[in-house]
């Protein structure tokens, strides 16, 4: 069974305004249009698929566009590039590496800073006016220079290094930039090579600009097994079929709540961790999450991923439906084994 050890999270309670079904009742429920348009559902414990519904009369395995949960996957390519060499590591200024030095306070930006949504831009994707919303972002032709010009904001350190949280798309479209020129690859080809081709992934396509920049920074369309298949492989410290992929310290570094968010929600490196109801009670669980209430949580307790993909895009039920999901999932699993 997979450590424990790779979240930490507050072991508390946390109070879910969200049904108490069974997985026939979730079934039911999703085909009479309750939850939206959820597309799929799937539950791996333990290195086997127990449970993985269609619910859209498309084929099993079609692609979904997991928008912002894609991020996570981005984490997980600079902590491959460190591991390779290729990137210095988390103290890395950013505008120097893209030759783009611009002074005081965007030369002093880290690889660190942009993977906890921490950075001195002025960005925020949460509030329309913000100079760095990314649907600004998304009008012109050319992103990299969109994200490089943005100003700055008002932006002091706390005691642990960090500025305040801001959640901003172009800093993880950055990102990828970084990975790219660290390694000398494409984006897309260098996460193909190390991470999708080892897990026998295929058919994933990110995003990109009118100009062919990858978008790093989410709007990743992939398949449901190939999530469960990333989702084992971090829960299994990094290790896939004998082969290990990413580090197991990257992991623990990735994983590492670094701003509180909520009363039980924590924000790491492009990476969530929150509370999920169980037969048990409720146990952490690490989360990739994206616009839609498309998700995935690794729950360490119970050696398992979840997987939720959804076109609920853009509406305010999306993410209490996608929770409703996971929750129906996971209580399906019963109590936890015990250690």
């Amino acid at each position: 069974m997979a450590s424990a050890s790779l979240l930490v999270c507050p072991s508390v309670t946390m109070a879910q305004p969200i049904p108490d079904w069974s997985i026939a009742q979730l079934e039911d429920a999703i085909s009479e249009g309750e939850l939206g348009k959820i597309k799929a559902a799937a539950i791996e414990q333990s290195g086997e698929t127990i449970y993985r519904e269609r619910f859209d009369k498309a084929e099993p395995g079609r692609p979904v566009d997991i928008k912002s949960a894609g991020k996570s996957i981005t984490a997980i390519a600079v902590g491959m590039a460190i591991d390779d060499g290729a990137l210095p590591g988390l103290d890395t200024k950013v505008w120097p590496l893209l030759g783009s030095e611009r002074g005081a306070p965007f030369d002093a930006i880290t690889v660190a800073d942009l993977l906890g949504m921490a950075s001195a831009l002025d960005c925020n994707d949460w509030e329309r006016r913000s100079p760095g919303q990314e649907e600004k972002m998304y009008r012109t032709r050319i992103w990299r220079d969109f994200a490089l010009s943005l100003p700055a904001r008002e932006f002091v350190r706390d005691e642990d290094g960090d500025g305040p949280f801001s959640y901003c798309t172009a800093g993880v479209f950055l990102l990828g930039q970084v990975v790219e020129a660290a390694t000398g690859e494409a984006f897309d080809a260098y996460v193909e090579r190390r991470l999708f081709d080892p897990l026998a992934i295929d058919g994933a396509e990110w995003r990109r600009s009118r100009s062919g920049e990858v978008q790093s920074g989410g709007q990743l369309t992939i398949s449901d097994t190939a999530l469960l298949k990333i989702g084992r492989m971090v829960l299994d410290g990094g290790e896939w079929q004998g082969q290990q992929i990413v580090s197991k310290e990257w992991l623990q570094h990735m994983l590492t709540p670094r701003h509180q968010l909520g009363e039980h929600v924590h924000y790491s490196n492009l990476w969530w961790a929150t509370l999920l109801r169980s037969k048990s009670g409720y146990v952490p669980a690490l989360m990739m999450k994206g616009n839609g209430g498309n998700m995935v949580a690794l729950v360490p307790s119970f050696d398992a991923v979840l997987v939720v993909q959804t076109r609920n895009y853009n509406r305010k039920s999306a993410e209490r439906n996608g929770f409703t999901v996971l929750t129906t999932l996971l209580a399906s699993l019963g109590e936890a084994p015990a250690d």
